[in-house]
């Protein structure tokens, strides 16, 4: 065994060493020479030997040639180590002040003692590093500092179960050990054709466009004979029309061959796809010629139906906007990448249709338009069978006829008209803010919560309009026959005398 360094062989001879010369000296009668040794007139050029002293010199030479033990070099490793990385500090903080007195322009006197100081440091380091290499790793195998525990030895710790590791044996706690898996059959995996399913799903059928017939007396005779012809269709109400919808564009064309053959009035519906896409050109003169902006944009590979510009009706000028219909075929979205025409810069915007009910130029009917109109046409001037526009008034009618109501004063695109679609506006909802504000009673303005006046209302019928006016027409002619009228009124206020009044009357028929 070894403690420090030192066997304890060598420290019991040691011991037993210094007590026999203890002893011996107490034993001993004390001499003369012995009392010289002590004495302040000792000759001091004497030297005397002291067994003592030389017994310890010979052991401390000694214990140097003995070899080191474990600890001794695990303490010598830390010793070592703690050295290297003291000097790894010193020596990368004198590399930053060198680099700074070399960015600063400082004395060379000082850069190189601090160049000098930096080769001690790395010299220091290199010696050290030579230790080690010499040394080796460190021989205590639980050494915390210079060796790492092994996972088979922290798991033998936690379950306290120590395995032998030199043996191929390995002691595996319960937690880690493998458990006895039942083999379950894997359906194989399909790697060809994953998208196979895909490929089951029904194809979206193209959208068919709907025939709307128009209702009369014997709409459902029209039906009973669609319905044996093609029993698949579907009839629906929609705004006065009767929604014919066919299974296939093959019967489509049939149903409509067979209306027409019965002279039956109705509106075809346009499929989305067959639905121009309309833009708006901004930027444009005013002056600019339909025909010469048609011939550039098809020049750019669109196909153009329909170039018109869009006017004020009210004040009967023009705007410089053109709309334009453009088919839909393959590059038809292209067309909002333009952004010069004639070198100029203009804008191009989808067209935004207003919340407004649409009326047909050729039956004068509405919620479709003249394009796909197969009513007869109405005209909504004379009620004749023409289109308006091939009327022959072309002046300003005075008394008009709707031919809808059959109502006086009104053409059928009044909005006042009984018939005249009436549209649903949606107005922005109040905010907190206006809500708290209605609900605030004002005090300026107090309201008689006991006897609350009747709400005005706006809407009059136009029947007790007529009669209010006719009875001023009355009045305003008896004014004119009776012109005293106004100054008996007034003086009949006046006078309380029965016979007075009967005077101011009988003055009214002189």
């Amino acid at each position: 065994m070894s403690e420090d360094g030192r066997s304890r062989s060598t420290l019991s001879s040691s011991s037993i060493a210094l007590s026999n010369f203890y002893n011996s000296t107490l034993s001993s009668p004390i001499s003369p020479a012995h009392m010289q040794f002590n004495s302040p007139e000792l000759n001091k050029d004497q030297k005397i030997e002291d067994p003592i002293i030389k017994f310890t010199e010979n052991w401390v030479k000694s214990s140097r040639n003995l070899p080191k033990s474990i600890c001794q070099f695990c303490h010598e490793i830390s010793l070592r180590e703690a050295t290297i990385d003291k000097n790894q500090a010193f020596a990368q903080s004198c590399r930053k002040v060198i680099n700074d007195l070399q960015m600063e322009g400082g004395n060379a006197a000082i850069i190189s003692s601090r160049q000098n100081e930096l080769l001690n440091y790395e010299k220091k380091i290199e010696e050290c590093e030579a230790v080690l290499i010499s040394i080796g790793p460190c021989p205590v195998m639980n050494c915390q500092k210079h060796h790492e525990t092994r996972k088979e030895d922290a798991m033998d710790t936690e379950t306290g179960q120590y395995g032998v590791h030199n043996s191929e044996f390995k002691v595996v706690s319960p937690k880690k050990a493998a458990k006895n898996s039942i083999a379950q059959t894997k359906s194989p995996i399909k790697t060809a054709k994953k998208f196979e399913e895909l490929s089951n799903l029904e194809e979206t059928k193209p959208q068919i466009p709907a025939i709307n017939l128009k209702l009369d007396a014997n709409y459902n005779l029209t039906l009973q004979e669609i319905h044996s012809m093609f029993p698949e269709t579907e009839n629906n109400l929609v705004k006065g029309y009767i929604s014919i919808q066919a299974n296939s564009e093959e019967n489509r064309l049939k149903i409509i061959d067979l209306l027409r053959k019965n002279n039956k009035e109705f509106v075809l519906s346009e499929a989305q796809i067959d639905r121009p896409l309309k833009i708006v050109i901004k930027r444009l003169p005013i002056d600019q010629d339909n025909k010469e902006l048609k011939t550039i944009l098809e020049s750019k590979g669109f196909k153009i139906l329909r170039i018109s510009q869009l006017k004020n009706y009210r004040q009967k000028t023009l705007y410089p906007y053109f709309l334009v219909d453009v088919a839909k075929n393959e590059n038809y979205l292209k067309i909002y990448n333009v952004k010069t025409i004639k070198h100029l810069n203009v804008k191009i915007e989808s067209f935004k249709k207003k919340n407004c009910v649409t009326i047909c130029f050729k039956c004068s009917d509405f919620h479709h338009s003249a394009k796909n109109c197969q009513c007869n046409p109405r005209c909504i001037k004379c009620a004749g069978v023409h289109e308006t526009r091939d009327c022959s008034i072309k002046n300003r009618i005075e008394n008009p006829i709707c031919i809808n109501c059959n109502g006086e004063c009104h053409l059928a695109s009044w909005r006042g008209c009984p018939k005249f679609p009436k549209i649903n506006y949606y107005p922005s909802k109040p905010t907190y803010a206006q809500k708290l504000k209605s609900n605030i009673p004002n005090p300026n303005n107090p309201t008689n919560l006991e006897n609350p006046s009747e709400p005005l209302t706006t809407n009059q019928d136009m029947s007790d309009f007529q009669a209010i006016a006719s009875a001023l027409k009355t009045v305003k002619a008896a004014l004119k026959e009776f012109p005293n009228l106004l100054e008996i009124s007034k003086a009949l206020n006046k006078t309380k005398d029965k016979f007075e009044r009967l005077n101011l009357l009988l003055k009214l028929i002189e």
